[in-house]
């Protein structure tokens, strides 16, 4: 929308009456440097840049809404009708740097938010009515923005009670039970106590999230102002303010610089939640679960600072450093004692991050199958000394397996969301001589074609791949390769995730010369390529449809790319040059069709399958009852259904697992290891995805049992 006298007026005018005389001078500064700064880098660099008019501006307008205001529970109808002036105008604010919408929005925000803290103290002080016939729809879609005030605090009413509902029942039940097993342990409450304990555990938890609520800071509000604007160019695009880059950075390395203790809070109180092992608080020794942090001190000597009531995340930087320096945390110990306990940062490895790989023989047939789990496609680029790499670990375990002489091997890319785009192509290249591996298309339009160059093969012999609808980017690179040379079967649901774009970093204080007093920034993640099947096609929105499907619990369910808001659209290219392994094909059709005939008279995976009709169905029924017999009705009904499913998959397999010889010396070494490590065979014990992954294996060598488990 152009700008004229009138608009310049009327946001002068709301601006002077938005509180943003509470905004310090650095944070206004701030904000427009960050505006600017996002927005020009959309510009420039985004894979498809938009248009700023009236239809970009609706878009940005909703997505602020649903960032503010996710599930209806604040703002009123009145308040939209107030910033309503802005929805044909987030363009032009934009572009002049203003920040009418910013202010105003905050200010409304905060002002229910008061007034909500308020509704939820007085609403628990007395008991709900339970015989009232009345509901609640839990969908924000499905419903309207309440009107006004009134209806405001009636929809906190019932939020309120449906949650005390749910705790007095499970009591209820609880009691019931107790009661008819004549556990003289019990101490038997009559329903009014059970009442009060249900609500004075809502308000426990609601003081909890309005404490949360009052500790949001002018960093959270404009990185949801960002973002509102910034999704509207694809679901991959986003602005991350410092701390959450940082979380995504050790997310993507499996990698931080820290003490290696997982912290909460609770009750205003950070709280050691857990000791990674081998990190420097495991090593330490004296840090314990359930210990509360008072006090963070940095060094010998620095005054310490008290973290009691403070956000989680700003603790968490006091409590993070840099590898050999010192911190000094005072603990509150479970028995009320008061300690100091110095702890030497150290670079902490989260294990379970990493690729993982054992050995599995059936029962029946003796055959050793080799099984690889890689939860990511994980590299450190901001490592430049020796680091862990998707790649290189996939390389070792390989490796390792061929040593047990495995006659295949089983990849499971199950909820890998992606990662690196250079260590799919190095792991494809691992299972073929040479070729393309993937296409990549570019802003300007000119497609590049990423290679393998390196002729020399790792595994040769079979191979099967899972996958599932949380396998993406990466994860659908290199399905999509190993389907397209005909390298190896893909087994999994009706289609992976369908992220067919790659994104790029931008550090936003690269682009800032000094302006020390507001950085840091943060950074934006841009779309700036689209990736290619090497048969031309996209998995962008379709994703990779395996070769054998098999029913799992969101068969039915709507998840993907293609559900989300704005995604970009499929589309296809050239076809790369490559060979497709054709001696493979006529064990892959026969594997096939074995594996299908198999999954038709699979109890389990049929069953599996009607239970994921089931939880469709039960999803959709979003509007839940507010009467106490009602609601009881409902959940019994619920429980019945449920009963039937409760076993199912829990049943050991006909499968020995064994720990990998080249393993077995450092795992049984380590307690905690061992007991992970027993954790997760007993979890492949009855995975009968698996199991029907190696029947497919059998089938490649042509040494397939009978379907029995």
């Amino acid at each position: 929308m152009k700008k004229s006298f009138l608009y310049i007026l009327l946001v002068a005018f709301l601006g002077l009456n938005t509180g943003c005389q509470a905004q310090s001078a650095r944070e206004i500064k701030r904000n427009a440097y960050l505006v600017n700064l996002v927005n020009k880098a959309l510009q420039q660099g985004h894979y498809n840049p938009l248009e700023l008019n009236d239809d970009f501006s609706q878009k940005a307008y909703s997505n602020y809404l649903n960032q503010n205001d996710p599930f209806k529970r604040f703002l009123t109808q009145e308040d939209l009708d107030t910033l309503s002036f802005y929805q044909n105008r987030f363009d032009d604010e934009l572009q002049a740097t203003s920040f009418g919408l910013f202010n105003l929005g905050v200010k409304l925000l905060n002002k229910r938010q008061e007034q909500t803290e308020g509704f939820y103290e007085e609403i628990l002080d007395e008991p709900f009515d339970y015989e009232k016939k009345e509901y609640l729809e839990f969908d924000p879609d499905k419903r309207e923005w309440v009107q006004n005030d009134k209806e405001l605090r009636d929809l906190w009413r019932r939020m309120l009670k449906y949650e005390t509902l749910n705790r007095l029942s499970s009591k209820l039940e609880e009691q019931e039970k107790a009661l008819a097993k004549q556990d003289t342990a019990w101490e038997e409450k009559s329903f009014d106590e059970m009442e009060a304990d249900a609500r004075e555990s809502v308000r426990k938890r609601y003081k909890d999230y309005f404490k949360y609520l009052s500790q949001m800071e002018n960093e959270d509000h404009i990185s949801d102002y960002i973002n509102a604007f910034v999704l509207v160019y694809d679901p991959h695009t986003a602005y991350f303010p410092p701390k959450r880059k940082e979380d995504f950075d050790i997310n993507f390395s499996g990698q931080l610089e820290g003490i290696g203790a997982t912290l909460t809070s609770r009750d205003g109180y950070v709280t050691v939640n857990n000791i990674v092992p081998g990190s420097p608080s495991w090593k330490q020794g004296e840090l314990e679960v359930n210990d509360k942090i008072l006090k963070v001190g940095q060094g010998d000597e620095e005054e310490a600072v008290d973290i009691v009531d403070m956000r989680l995340d700003k603790a968490v930087q006091l409590i993070r450093g840099k590898k050999g320096t010192k911190v000094r945390l005072t603990v509150k110990k479970v028995d009320g004692s008061t300690k100091e306990i110095p702890i030497v940062r150290d670079v902490v490895v989260i294990e379970e991050t990493y690729a993982k790989s054992t050995v599995i023989e059936d029962e029946e047939t003796g055959e050793r199958i080799g099984y690889i789990y890689l939860p990511s496609f994980y590299n450190n680029f901001n490592d430049t000394g020796i680091r862990r790499t998707a790649a290189g670990d996939m390389r070792k375990e390989i490796e390792k397996l061929k040593k047990e002489n495995v006659s295949g091997i089983v990849l499971d890319l199950r909820n890998d969301g992606g990662g690196s785009l250079q260590d799919a192509v190095e792991i494809a290249g691992m299972f073929i001589e040479d070729g393309p591996v993937v296409q990549v298309k570019s802003t300007t339009g000119d497609v590049r074609v990423l290679r393998d160059y390196n002729k020399n093969i790792n595994w040769d012999k079979p191979m099967v791949i899972m996958v599932n609808h949380g396998s993406a980017s990466a994860s659908e690179i290199l399905a999509a390769a190993m389907q397209d040379y005909k390298r190896a079967v893909i087994m999994g649901s009706k289609s992976t995730f369908g992220k067919g774009t790659v994104q790029r970093f931008f550090d936003l204080d690269g682009f800032v010369r000094g302006q020390d007093d507001i950085k840091p920034l943060g950074a934006i993640k841009v779309t700036v390529q689209k990736f290619y099947r090497i048969n031309g096609g996209a998995t962008q929105l379709e994703g990779v449809t395996p070769d054998i499907i098999v029913p799992d619990l969101y068969s039915y369910m709507d998840i993907g790319e293609k559900d989300l808001d704005y995604p970009l659209p499929w589309t296809e290219i050239k076809k790369s040059s490559y060979d497709m392994l054709a001696d493979n094909e006529a064990a892959f059709e026969k594997s096939v069709a074995h594996s299908m005939d198999r999954i038709k008279e699979d109890s389990v995976l049929m069953l599996i399958d009607e239970n994921a009709k089931r939880l469709k169905e039960q999803r959709d029924k979003t509007k839940y009852p507010l009467a106490l017999d009602e609601f009881e009705l409902r959940q019994d009904s619920l429980d019945k259904l449920s009963e039937k499913y409760k076993d199912m998959g829990k049943d050991s397999l006909d499968i020995k697992i064994f720990t990998l010889t080249d393993d077995l010396a450092e795992i049984e070494a380590d307690s905690t290891k061992q007991e992970s490590t027993e954790r997760w065979h007993k979890r492949l014990m009855t995975d009968n995805y698996l199991y029907e992954a190696i029947k497919v294996i059998q089938d490649l060598n042509g040494n397939s049992g009978n379907a029995g488990k």
